[in-house]
């Protein structure tokens, strides 16, 4: 019989982590039946590789996703100031004007822009990484992804009956008019419309409770990657320290929310449901957009001045993220420039 030369080095299993250096190269781990062959070309890959050495597609996505973050505040910012109403847009559908103010917009709309560009760039941070092995906590991606879309979705229920509601009303204006002259969606539009007031999902506190929960669990989650390109470009335990409070804030948003909608706490629905999108971007506005804000500043209660404070440590926090990959992207450009030069 032919002996099968044995593996030297060390090599674990990659499912189980069994030791498979008295196995052939062309054998089979005993404990999981996982092929040796496998093993050894998964252990070539590093489990965590360094941010120049990582996959480029997953690079660019992580640093987009969080300087969109970096802008959730933006809409609330141009709101306070007045500078909206400078801003013009293309308008589309209105044949009467081919341009509008930004605060005439959609986007001007409270609870549009921050739930969109909280969920794109949520989406980004949780996009998929190639060029590693797998990981343990690889499952953080897809249920992340989920809570991103759940938020979505919660977010634009409101949008949704008022939607309903305005399709109702066509659909009765059609109705009071005369048979042979009603349009032929009118039907399409009462059942449609009256459909979703039925058997829709309404806006309630519960359900804004419910968008709390889930935009926390969604930061909570994304956490995991961000520590990877994080730690991936510098110190691990800098990493570590800069995302605790994210995740520790996240924690303490769950957990009002919980208890907000089991009717456990004695908060009012406003210090538990503006933190739908996790931060509370109008808090700035409110404080910034007025020329007295140094007096609104010094008039605070203890309770506004620590929200403030943790609105503020939270967008730093992520200012600070961003600015990190950033520097960690042009050089990783340099050095891979200067090493196809050579």
């Amino acid at each position: 019989m032919a002996h099968s030369a044995e593996i030297s080095a060390e090599l674990l299993c990659d499912r189980c982590g069994y030791d498979l250096r008295a196995q052939p190269k062309d054998g089979k781990c005993p404990e999981c039946g996982t092929s040796v062959a496998e093993s050894q070309r998964l252990a070539a890959i590093p489990r965590r590789p360094s941010w120049r050495d990582s996959d480029p597609r997953w690079r660019r996505r992580m640093l987009a996703g969080v300087w969109i973050l970096v802008f959730i505040p933006l809409m609330d910012v141009l709101m306070a100031f007045g500078w909206a109403s400078n801003i013009r847009v293309p308008n589309i559908f209105d044949l009467q004007g081919n341009f509008h103010t930004l605060d005439e917009t959609l986007l001007s709309f409270q609870g549009v822009y921050q739930p969109l560009v909280f969920c794109i760039g949520m989406a980004l941070l949780f996009s998929k990484e190639r060029l590693r092995r797998g990981s343990p906590l690889d499952w953080t991606r897809r249920w992340g992804i989920i809570c991103s879309y759940i938020v979505l979705l919660l977010s634009a229920m409101i949008l949704l009956f008022i939607g309903a509601l305005i399709l109702a009303g066509i659909g009765a204006l059609f109705m009071s008019m005369p048979l042979k002259y009603q349009p032929g969606v009118t039907r399409l539009f009462v059942d449609v419309s009256t459909g979703y007031l039925f058997y829709g999902a309404s806006p309630t506190n519960r359900s804004e409770a419910v968008l709390v929960a889930f935009s926390s669990i969604t930061v909570l989650l994304c956490c995991v990657p961000l520590l990877n390109a994080l730690r991936s470009s510098g110190p691990k335990f800098l990493a570590a320290i800069l995302l605790a409070p994210l995740a520790l804030f996240a924690l303490i948003n769950l957990v009002q929310a919980g208890r907000y909608w089991l009717g456990f706490s004695s908060s009012t629905s406003g210090s538990v449901l503006n933190y739908n999108v996790y931060f509370y971007p109008m808090l700035f506005a409110r404080y910034f957009g007025d020329q007295k804000y140094l007096t609104y500043l010094t008039n605070m209660s203890g309770s506004e001045f620590s929200i403030f404070l943790i609105e503020a440590t939270k967008w730093c926090i992520i200012l600070t993220i961003a600015i990190w990959l950033t520097i960690a992207q042009i050089d990783a450009w340099r050095q891979n420039k200067k090493a196809g030069d050579q």
